[in-house]
């Protein structure tokens, strides 16, 4: 038996070919270890701190980033999680004395503050709400540390704030989309653009892994590299939450902690190194490709609308469909961050959905829906 896959979205259809199609795993397993062992030759520094005890270099795992907010008694400027987490339980209060005044205020009485910058990609002024590295946690050896950013922390970042984007990040505007213009105001998260998911050090980081795996000359080895970094864009991105408390105890993984099916930017996050994201998947995929597949597998994976499949009549005899849910989940919106990576971007025109923003309502949707049946 052969199968057909085809999906409307060229994520959806990367990640089914890379499922499918035959590769060398050792090879893929190698390259994607001395990937990792390149780029930090090369940007390592970005990720070093220095130990409390004032010697000692760890390597960061991940810095934790709190929005500032202003008191409604004072306006003094208030960096939540620095007063907010409880140090012993990590647990957020749910209020808390301001640092200036010590009138009690909460998250919900505080407002948020912003700071105006100018974007050199987009060439206007770009509103950002303001955001300050509150905690690092980092490793010497096998022992994990938490620290507040010091002075030499702050001055690496400084540094990496100087440098030019990477060309590889995707620097495209935000189009008018369902899933963050009328349901998240991503304006309001100072996100306009592709590039303003990214912190700068996550944007130098990201943007040398993809151009490093893009290098790669082997075709089927480099989709799996990008296969194998896609699955992070997510969790490099401000979208990535904090999360200190996991299964009932303090810490845990902070490894693409999103909130699913939504573009949401919270307001304490965790960048992530990518050693910290990627070196357990690393190891992890080529153990679950290992036996996967000794011979072509007679897969074809296909990228276009169900209403019209590039298949000849009479040729299938089995069909199992995953069908759009009406306005449930907004894929073409969900797909775009990882899509404008690879620069090939789902047709929503095609898309079943009903969607206020594309203009589609119930009629429209069960006309692409009936269209799609036919043609089953």
């Amino acid at each position: 038996r052969h199968c057909v896959l085809n999906d409307l979205s060229p994520a959806a259809t990367f990640i089914a070919a890379n499922y499918n199609l035959p590769f060398d795993v050792n090879a893929f397993s190698n390259t994607a270890k001395m990937l990792l062992k390149d780029v930090e030759k090369e940007i390592g520094w970005m990720y070093e701190t220095l130990h409390t005890d004032g010697k000692t270099k760890g390597r960061i795992e991940y810095t934790v980033w709190s929005e500032v907010f202003t008191c409604p008694d004072c306006a003094g400027e208030v960096v939540f999680l620095d007063e907010a987490l409880d140090e012993e339980s990590k647990r957020v209060k749910d209020s808390f004395p301001c640092p200036h005044c010590q009138a009690e205020v909460s998250k919900r009485s505080l407002q948020k503050a912003y700071s105006t910058e100018f974007d050199p990609i987009a060439n206007e002024p770009h509103q950002v709400p303001k955001r300050r590295p509150s905690l690092i946690c980092y490793k010497i050896g096998k022992t994990r540390y938490e620290k507040k950013p010091d002075h030499a922390d702050l001055e690496v970042l400084q540094k990496i704030n100087q440098m030019d984007l990477p060309p590889e990040l995707p620097k495209t505007a935000l189009p008018y989309m369902h899933m963050t213009h009328e349901r998240a105001r991503m304006d309001r998260a100072g996100v306009t653009h592709v590039h303003h998911f990214f912190l700068p050090r996550a944007a130098q980081s990201l943007g040398l892994l993809w151009r490093k795996a893009k290098a790669q000359p082997d075709v089927r080895t480099r989709n799996m590299l990008l296969f194998f970094l896609d699955q992070s864009i997510w969790g490099l991105s401000i979208l990535n939450r904090y999360q200190p408390i996991m299964h009932g105890r303090p810490g845990g993984s902070q490894v693409n902690r999103q909130m699913t099916g939504v573009y949401y930017v919270p307001s304490q996050t965790a960048e992530c190194s990518p050693w910290y994201n990627l070196e357990g998947k690393a190891s992890r995929l080529p153990k679950a490709f290992q036996s996967h597949y000794a011979r072509p597998s007679g897969v074809i994976t296909g990228t276009g609308s169900t209403a019209i499949l590039q298949t000849p009549d009479h040729s299938i005899d089995y069909i199992f469909t995953d069908p759009p849910f009406g306005e449930n989940i907004y894929y073409a919106d969900l797909n775009f961050l990882v899509e404008s990576w690879y620069g090939v971007l789902s047709n929503a025109n095609a898309e079943a959905i009903v969607d206020k923003a594309k203009k589609k309502g119930l009629p429209e949707y069960q006309e692409l829906m009936r269209r799609c049946f036919a043609e089953y």
